[in-house]
């Protein structure tokens, strides 16, 4: 891995980064084929050895504690990919790092599908602004990379023709009444937030970039006021 050069569609790239994913970030690339990952330099590839010190040491790249580690696909930053398989590929980076979140334990064990899917629909709806699409981004890709990745994680690889590739390549897509049965009956503490209890402002984040903390207490923060559990509330159905 390297890092890519700054060539007109990685700072297009990287600008969408920032938008999505305002964080302190290092930045690489990989050759192989359907490779994205984002994931928090103090992500453990070993006891005690974490994703971060590979970089410095294998690297020799600076690695700022708390940084998020971006890994995108060479031929997705190449001048002839287009807008359309950066987008893809940059719903797959969210999905990564929202999953991320699971296991971190930043939600209660009993509400983390409530959570992921509100932040889901969330960055779906963000993605559909023209603020977002005035940087590149493209919004239906980049649902069919954000749904692909959470399909593998909630049901299994999102190939062709399998149960994944069903309930999230309709029309409805997360809000899928499929989908939405299927992930409750795979958890039974699944409460099918309304769809209507997302929007862009939950996961757009202002300001200057965060450490993955940071960012990670900023959306638990507004996802427990959404849904209503600081109050001590139930969350909402759909």
């Amino acid at each position: 891995m390297a890092r890519p050069q700054a060539s007109a569609p990685q700072l297009r790239f990287a600008r969408l980064l920032d938008a999505l994913l305002p964080m302190r970030r290092v930045d690489l690339v990989r050759s192989g084929p359907g490779y994205a990952r984002a994931m928090p330099e103090r992500t453990e590839l070993m006891p005690a050895l974490s994703l971060g010190d590979v970089i410095e040491e294998e690297l020799a790249l600076a690695t700022p504690f708390g940084a998020l580690v971006a890994i995108a696909e060479a031929r997705a930053l190449r001048d002839t990919a287009g807008d359309a398989a950066r987008s893809e590929m940059l719903g797959r980076m969210v999905a990564e790092a929202l999953i991320g979140t699971a296991g971190q334990g930043l939600f209660p064990i009993d509400r983390e599908t409530d959570a992921l899917y509100l932040l889901a629909l969330s960055y779906d709806a963000l993605a559909q602004e023209p603020a977002m699409a005035a940087l590149g981004l493209v919004a239906a890709p980049f649902r069919a990379g954000l749904g692909a990745v959470l399909a593998s994680y909630w049901i299994g690889p999102a190939v062709p023709g399998s149960a994944a590739n069903r309930l999230l390549s309709g029309p409805r897509g997360l809000c899928s009444p499929q989908l939405r049965a299927y992930l409750a009956d795979l958890d039974g503490s699944f409460t099918a937030p309304d769809p209507a209890l997302a929007d862009p402002a939950l996961v757009r984040l202002e300001g200057a970039r965060r450490d993955h903390a940071a960012w990670l207490r900023e959306l638990e923060a507004r996802v427990s006021v959404r849904l209503g559990w600081m109050a001590g509330a139930p969350a909402r159905e759909g």
